[in-house]
């Protein structure tokens, strides 16, 4: 029987018949040693399961996104769309250190003839971030900066200094549990942060900017989704004072990202933990980071409306993605119904009735506009002592701005 020489232990391959191969492992990266070891690899025929891949050194398939969820991913050459456009851009991103952050900024450095200035309130984040893309983390670039939205003096005193012509505001709380609980650091953040950004970015007179946010601002009814739309309202609200190239951009849940729902469920498949799941019926749009980052790019350019909208496909049912997790790691896990929380729906939607929706130019990527009472002064300098008062704001806020109020 033919051997086969093979660096390393990470082993991909496809279900075939039932078959033994002779490989020869390079364990020196594992033991330190150089030595060659013999082991045998089998395969069984029909399903493959993880335990056909842990026979050397305990190898696992890896979760990836088209394993659990299995949809194709959008294909856009970014690159060849973008690369004319963010020639001599100077951009800044807040958030830099989040997920779809840090994977914009990721994706902008790759470009030459830019500048880029990558801001976030957590410096761990921003090392990272540094490591990632520069390969160190000495913080003696000006690429990097600690910035918290909420700090009306600190983003005037960057945008000031670095006079970017196209911000990427990313920065946000995105925690929908938490922030029902504490309602007033959503509202500083996702609602007076961004209003700080768009008036600096405003008055300094920014080219284009980038709102991200979410489907659960579609139909809000968490405190989360109710934050983000008001932050939409008010980039809006910019972009039909003059600031044409003001725009947001809406999707859903990004696949395996900090804190994602993907992240939880394997660790708790991993440790053999109950898996928790609020309803069998419950349902997400999900998509790739690298989709989200993407796309978003290329929504800031296109600037067709007021909100653009990322094609996501279907929802997926989360008790199929429990299951496909439970498959590839080949863990069983007791999956517990705790019911729906407040703020929670069952299926979140893209767009409300009365927003209106158009195809854009770019396959991928719908736009609307939105529908709001245009004539109300929007105030977005109430700092709220307390959550109660944060709720009286949102709800407020949220009243006025409907169309006959």
């Amino acid at each position: 029987m033919p051997t086969h020489p093979v660096d390393g232990v990470g082993l991909i391959a496809q279900p075939v018949e039932q078959r033994t191969f002779n490989l020869w492992v390079d364990s020196s990266s594992l033991s330190g040693s150089t030595t060659k070891k013999s082991a045998k690899l089998w395969f069984k025929q029909g399903k493959s399961r993880a335990t056909d891949f842990q026979m050397i050194y305990g190898c696992r398939m890896e979760v990836t996104y088209e394993g659990v969820i299995g949809k194709p991913e959008l294909q856009i050459n970014i690159h060849e769309v973008l690369a004319g456009a963010l020639q001599a851009q100077r951009i800044l991103i807040t958030g830099a250190g989040g997920s779809i952050g840090s994977k914009i900024a990721a994706t902008v450095a790759k470009f030459s003839n830019l500048e880029l200035l990558a801001t976030d309130r957590d410096e761990n984040r921003l090392h990272s971030l540094s490591l990632n893309i520069l390969g160190t983390a000495l913080f003696d670039s000006t690429q990097y900066r600690i910035l918290d939205v909420r700090d009306s003096t600190g983003v005037e005193k960057i945008i000031n200094e670095f006079k970017p012509t196209m911000v990427i505001h990313a920065a946000a709380l995105k925690h929908l549990a938490i922030l029902e609980m504490q309602p007033r650091e959503a509202y500083l953040t996702n609602f007076l942060g961004t209003g700080n950004v768009l008036t600096s970015a405003a008055k300094n007179n920014v080219t284009r900017f980038l709102n991200i946010s979410t489907d659960k601002a579609a139909n809000p009814i968490s405190i989360l989704g109710k934050t983000k739309y008001m932050a939409e309202i008010l980039t809006t609200d910019f972009r039909r004072k003059g600031f044409d190239h003001f725009t947001s951009v809406r999707f859903g849940n990004v696949f395996n990202s900090k804190g994602s729902v993907i992240e939880t469920f394997t660790h708790q498949i991993k440790e053999g933990l109950p898996v928790s799941l609020t309803d069998p019926e419950v349902s997400r749009f999900f998509l790739k980071i690298e989709e989200a980052a993407n796309l978003s790019l290329l929504a800031v350019m296109l600037n067709e409306g007021d909100v653009h909208i990322i094609d996501m496909g279907k929802p997926i049912k989360i008790m199929e993605v429990i299951n496909k997790l439970m498959e590839i790691l080949d863990k069983e896990s007791e999956i517990v119904i705790v019911g729906l929380r407040k703020g929670e729906k069952i299926q979140e939607e893209l767009w409300s009735n009365e927003e209106i929706v158009f195809q854009t130019k770019e396959k991928g990527v719908k736009a609307l506009n939105l529908v709001f009472n245009e004539r109300t002064t929007i105030d977005h300098s109430e700092n709220p002592l307390t959550d109660q008062e944060a709720i009286t704001e949102i709800e407020r806020f949220l009243r006025r701005s409907k169309v006959g109020m």
